[in-house]
């Protein structure tokens, strides 16, 4: 039995018990249920067979979720992506393109518009091959680019799947007795497990695409947990300085996809829920680590501890295990389907090996990891190496400022200097910027600043320091 078939016996079993909630809409288990079962045999009709690879491009949250998982079960291979990076080049022998925007097919691909006739009753009778469900067929493949741009595929087996969903909220009560808000967008894979899991479990699934729609549905749905990225969260603890929302059904927030500094932790406890977990992941490796109350609170950056069976060392430049207390890159053994494609390969080897997700940390004594920051983004501080998260927490809650996003340039003796892109909510100077961010920490205080209408940020809600740095340039 697949996890499709779980969510399906649980339209047979509690038809009206909601399933996906909206702003302005409510689909229930029974909805959600006879949608896969209209969408498989749709897609069959018209050309789709299992073991076919096909690119998701569908922003609707519902009609995603019903049409990934319509495919998965019948053993279709999804490359979910958002509505508006449709390819214009075949993608890893992708044979069609299903998308709810229309628009011109990439070279050698079909375009199949997800349009009203794919969600009504058809006359079609349609079987599920047994196989694919087999745990060693491939499933997914994930776009993903992290920060550097650079676009990467990503694959993940039936059985790779099913195990970052298996982890059924082992610290929230029982199945059914919550709802969960969403805030990341289904081209991230993060969010496809996120909200599988949620329904797996009978539980509500809840999806906000903006911050002022999340602050909304929490207190119109009385939302029990929110997960979101630290971008995405602190612009809905903004949002509530002007949404009127108390927030008193949270009992959770949960958070990943980027570095949760000390000061949004402590924005997230004070204004929407003192339960806070950080998750520690990527795209390639899955959950990592989990950090849970006070764990948090060990040092910036703690993540807790590293989730079985995964295996994670800090090693020097070389290569070399580094000991406790002692900061180098972080790698990781990747097990069943987490390596990148390269060119051209459609099913990769399985084998397990190192993977280096460009991120530096170290374990304290007791064993938990505390990340200090992307490699390629630290920013040298007078020979203190520091996340660009903490020069930006220097300006959280500023009135004048709406974000902020941090990077280094050599300056002309070659030294680093600092850089703050600056998206201001009400007339400020950079000379002001600078002189408020002195006096809260002169040694991280920026040197330059860059006036900016919004941060480029990729679907996390990640800013994008390349293109940052390459707009500092001119």
């Amino acid at each position: 039995m697949s996890f499709v078939d779980v969510i399906l016996l649980h339209g047979r079993l509690f038809p009206k018990r909601p399933a996906i909630m909206l702003m302005d809409r409510v689909v229930t288990f029974g909805m959600l249920g006879e949608a896969i079962h209209w969408v498989s045999a749709r897609a069959l009709a018209s050309g789709i067979r299992p073991g076919d690879t096909v690119v998701l491009a569908i922003d609707n949250p519902t009609r995603f979720i019903a049409v990934a998982y319509a495919l998965m079960r019948l053993g279709v291979v999804i490359m979910p992506i958002p509505s508006g990076g449709v390819p214009r080049a075949p993608l890893v022998g992708a044979v069609a393109v299903l998308s709810d925007v229309p628009g011109p097919a990439p070279v050698g691909m079909r375009m199949l518009i997800v349009d009203d006739a794919w969600f009504q009753p058809g006359a079609e009778a349609y079987q599920v091959d047994p196989r694919a469900s087999d745990p060693g067929r491939l499933s997914i493949i994930a776009l993903t680019s992290g920060t550097t741009g650079q676009n990467k595929l990503v694959p993940l087996t039936v059985g790779g799947f099913d195990r970052r969903i298996s982890d059924l909220y082992r610290y929230q009560p029982a199945p059914g007795t919550e709802r969960d808000l969403l805030m990341i967008g289904f081209s991230s894979l993060w969010a496809l497990v996120q909200a599988t899991r949620i329904l797996v479990a009978a539980r509500t699934l809840g999806f906000a695409q903006s911050a002022e729609e999340a602050a909304r549905m929490i207190d119109l749905y009385q939302m029990g947990t929110v997960i979101g990225s630290p971008h995405q969260l602190s612009a809905l603890i903004e949002t509530l300085e002007t949404v009127p929302a108390s927030c008193s059904s949270l009992r959770l927030v949960k958070t990943g996809g980027g570095l949760a500094t000390p000061a949004l932790v402590k924005a997230i406890r004070t204004r929407l829920c003192p339960n806070i977990i950080v998750i520690y992941g990527s795209t390639e490796g899955g959950r990592i680590a989990l950090a849970t109350g006070a764990m948090i609170d060990v040092a910036p950056g703690c993540v807790g501890l590293v989730a079985p069976p995964t295996r994670v060392e800090i090693v020097d430049d070389e290569g070399r295990p580094l000991p406790a207390g002692e900061t180098g890159r972080v790698r990781i053994l990747v097990d069943g389907g987490g390596k990148a494609l390269t060119p051209g390969e459609l099913y990769p080897d399985q084998t397990p090996e190192w993977f280096y997700p460009g991120d530096l940390g170290s374990f304290t004594t007791d064993g938990m990891l505390v990340i200090a920051g992307r490699a390629d983004d630290l920013i040298n501080a007078g020979g203190l190496k520091v996340a660009p998260e903490r020069v930006e927490d220097l300006v959280a809650g500023h009135p004048a400022i709406a974000e902020a996003a941090a990077f280094a340039l050599p300056g002309a003796g070659g030294i680093d200097e600092i850089w703050l892109a600056v998206v201001p909510r009400q007339p400020i100077t950079a000379e002001a910027v600078i002189a408020h961010c002195r006096q809260r920490d002169a040694l991280l205080a920026p040197r330059h600043i860059l006036m900016l209408q919004a941060i480029p940020r990729t679907g996390m809600g990640k800013a994008e320091r390349a293109r940052l740095k390459a707009m500092a340039r001119g």
